[in-house]
Parts: C-alpha cells; sequence; structure tokens
C-alpha cells in the first residue's frame, strides 16, 4: 500500500484502427469416415497363490539412505513489499497508436460436421 499523498497520472489519447490488407486463410477439414476398431479387452479369471514352501528374506526392517538425494539450500532468501516515499508520483503518458495493415493474414479453420 503506497503511504498518503502517493499518485499515478494517466493520460488516455485516441486509438485508430485499419482493416487489414490481405484476407485471412481458410482451412476446410473433409470428414474422416475410416473404420475405427474397437481396441481388443482380455479377462481371465483370477489365479490362487502358489502352494508349498516359501523364500524367507532375512535383513533389516528399514532402510535409511545415508547420502540425501536433493541437498538443501544452504541460504533463504525473503523479500518484503518496497512502499514508495511518501509524495512519490509516477506520470504516465500515452501517445497516439496508429494500426496498420497486418504483416502475415490470420488464419481460419472450418470444420465440417
Amino acid at each position: 500500500m503506497a503511504p498518503f499523498g502517493t499518485g499515478a497520472t494517466i493520460w488516455e489519447l485516441l486509438q485508430l484502427a485499419g482493416i487489414a490488407g490481405i484476407p485471412p486463410n481458410v482451412t476446410v477439414l473433409v470428414p474422416c469416415t475410416a473404420p475405427k476398431f474397437d481396441p481388443v479387452i482380455v479377462i481371465t479369471v483370477p489365479t490362487e497363490p502358489d502352494v508349498g514352501d516359501k523364500l524367507l528374506m532375512i535383513g533389516p526392517s528399514t532402510t535409511v539412505k545415508t547420502i540425501p538425494l536433493l541437498a538443501t539450500p544452504p541460504t533463504v532468501t525473503i523479500t518484503f513489499p518496497v512502499v514508495a516515499v511518501e509524495g512519490t508520483h509516477a506520470p504516465m503518458l500515452l501517445a497516439l497508436q496508429l494500426v496498420g495493415v497486418a504483416a502475415n493474414p490470420l488464419k481460419v479453420t472450418v470444420l465440417e460436421p
């Protein structure tokens, strides 16, 4: 929030618009009538677990990495908003802007149902 007395002046001027010198491109797409095949879905009966002895895995119950994969940054930078000095003004002058002909025409795509 700016201190009391801070102001910004904006001057508004007219802007003229022109007409494009080149008509836009038009692309007409032909509808696709090729057959689309259904995906093959295979459903099987669930199997039961194997019967008999299983291999026993012996080892620690948890695993701890000794070296971290990502290092933490050594510093943290905290920034706060900068408040303008009381009485600061920012004048903005807008000049007249003329609109001419586009260098490249616009593209238009027409989809057929």
